[in-house]
């Protein structure tokens, strides 16, 4: 009977070991393109083209709240955008329309009105940015042999003037494309879109407008981050939601020199600490995280490519690792950001209150109450 089982044993750990080398072995090929790179609608892209984006971020199109933003700015902006890009504002063609004083909203009309339009978004407003935390001025626009610098040049003027420059090389060529699709710039994405993105939105739903998709500014290119020592342009097919929770908490104040064994401040101190110190359950193996990962499986070195295409066993390993890093581990679950701490007044007075401001960005996965009873279990 021992026998029996060891030979038992030793087939099922074969089988499985088989199981593995032709997994491996299958998402081991790396597929051809079918892109073709020289084909005549593909721009080059030139000192111009910098030189456009280098000036974009010199504009400093700052959202600080819903009701403050850098309104100057976001008109210098549309000066620049009808300066830049003249033929696509005089396209007979193409539709412009101001949305709430600062966004723009393109309707550009194909050939075939029988095809379901698209809608291409961007975001023109920027978050603040602390000149002493930048190695350069974050609103010059610097340009070197490698990177174009600045507030805005990743999130998201980028893909902004990227549209811009697509749809101008476009019309300047004289072409037209046959589905019609809208184009949408909003001017206070980074506090919610309240008078941009969802005016425009309300508006295309009133006129009755369905998209076959929608692109939005999307995700980056990483180096070293998925694929060890190499780039990888990921894909986001998913938008995590936004929870932001304020946290206070009052307590009897008093004087430095006479303290109790806890403060308001001291309290809050400890509660923002667990809630940064303990992540939120990952979701890994439940997206569309494992279809990407056997699709980059290739271009892994051959020991972790044994892993990622037999995520049938090695998943929990897998997760660990993505854990490991904040970009990776991002992506697998909900996050936790204490963005905000106030307290105290003066050196030698304890607080009696104390607040923080605590955002977490939601997968998909998970819902605003789940994330709530987690932060209140804690």
């Amino acid at each position: 009977m021992q026998f029996r089982t060891s030979h038992l044993l030793s087939f099922g750990l074969a089988s499985v070991v088989v199981v593995i080398f032709l997994r491996t072995l299958r998402l081991s090929t790396v597929e051809k393109s079918d892109a073709d790179h020289g084909h005549p609608s593909l721009m080059s892209v030139g000192e111009e083209h910098f030189q456009r984006l280098s000036r974009a971020i010199q504009i400093r199109t700052i959202s600080w709240s819903i009701t403050d933003y850098n309104s100057s700015a976001l008109d210098h902006f549309q000066t620049f955008l009808r300066q830049e890009y003249a033929a696509v504002f005089t396209c007979p063609f193409i539709t412009v329309e101001v949305v709430s004083n600062y966004s723009f909203l393109f309707t550009v009309s194909g050939s075939d009105s029988s095809l379901q339009p698209y809608l291409l978004m961007s975001h023109i407003d920027v978050v603040p940015a602390v000149s002493k935390e930048w190695t350069v001025d974050p609103f010059a626009g610097d340009i070197d042999d490698t990177y174009i610098w600045g507030r805005g040049a990743i999130d998201v003027k980028n893909t902004l003037l990227a549209i811009m420059e697509a749809v101008n090389g476009m019309v300047t060529s004289n072409r037209r494309p046959k589905r019609t699709f809208y184009v949408a710039f909003g001017h206070d994405e980074e506090v919610g879109g309240v008078q941009g993105a969802a005016v425009t939105a309300s508006l295309l739903q009133q006129r009755g407008v369905h998209f076959d998709f929608i692109l939005d500014e999307g995700m980056v290119v990483v180096e070293d981050t998925v694929i060890p020592g190499r780039l990888a342009a990921l894909v986001g097919v998913a938008e995590k939601g936004l929870l932001t929770i304020r946290l206070s908490i009052n307590m009897t104040g008093g004087h430095s020199s006479a303290p109790r064994a806890e403060s308001s401040l001291s309290a809050m101190a400890r509660a923002v600490a667990k809630l940064s110190q303990t992540p939120h359950p990952h979701h890994f193996g439940h997206g569309v995280e494992v279809d990407m990962l056997e699709q980059l499986a290739p271009y892994f070195p051959i020991a972790r490519r044994v892993f990622i295409s037999n995520l049938w066993l090695f998943g929990p390993l897998v997760a660990w690792l993505f854990s490991q890093k904040p970009e990776t581990a991002a992506g697998i679950r909900t996050t936790t950001s204490v963005t905000i701490f106030n307290s105290g007044i003066k050196a030698n007075v304890i607080p009696g209150y104390a607040e923080a401001i605590v955002n977490h960005r939601v997968n998909p996965r998970d819902s605003f109450d789940e994330v709530g009873h987690f932060c209140v279990g804690l």
